[in-house]
């Protein structure tokens, strides 16, 4: 039944590209599970600022994040990627 209900949502979500729902939900499944992941590391990452037996500067957490932040949103534009096309080249319009 939960299969169902995930194969009519992303019928109705998809903009108009054809999506293979089975690959669908094997992405769907595949990626809550190293999203979960991720984010038990996030929580264990978090932990360390509350201890007393570790220092740090504003300098070592703005570096720290600056790299997550990164990383994140190289792995976005990895999956947007997916989303682009020729026509948008072509509509390319460049002014000064």
């Amino acid at each position: 039944m939960e299969m169902e209900n995930n194969v009519e949502s992303v019928e109705n979500t998809v903009e108009s590209t054809a999506i293979d729902v089975e690959k669908q939900a094997k992405f769907q499944t595949e990626s809550k599970e190293r999203m979960a992941k991720i984010c038990t590391q996030i929580g264990y990452l978090e932990k360390i600022a509350s201890k007393r037996s570790v220092d740090y500067t504003r300098e070592n957490v703005e570096r720290m994040f600056a790299y997550l932040e990164k990383q994140l949103a190289d792995c976005k534009a990895v999956f947007l990627r997916r989303f682009e096309t020729e026509e948008d080249e072509k509509n390319f319009d460049f002014e000064f």
